[in-house]
């Protein structure tokens, strides 16, 4: 308990993990959400296949994103 106090351990390494999985899961209903407010039918599969890419990269995008903080607490770990 006293190492938590200390900042001895580090906690966030493992709230990334939830966070990545509750993003991973967020992006495709907002994704949903703006297409439904800017009212874009899914009608044409040309669209349907740019929403298919477009979700795809952001979820590739977030992953990297929180790759990175990982690896950062990880360096961390190692230089202290």
């Amino acid at each position: 308990m006293i190492s938590f106090f200390k900042f001895d351990f580090l906690i966030t390494p493992y709230v990334i993990g939830f966070i990545y999985f509750f993003g991973a899961v967020i992006i495709p209903f907002v994704v949903l959400f703006f297409a439904k407010k800017y009212n874009i039918k899914l009608d044409s599969p040309k669209l349907k296949f740019y929403m298919l890419v477009a979700f795809l990269i952001c979820e590739l995008c977030w992953r990297i994103f929180c790759e990175f903080f990982m690896v950062y607490f990880k360096l961390l770990d190692v230089v202290n």
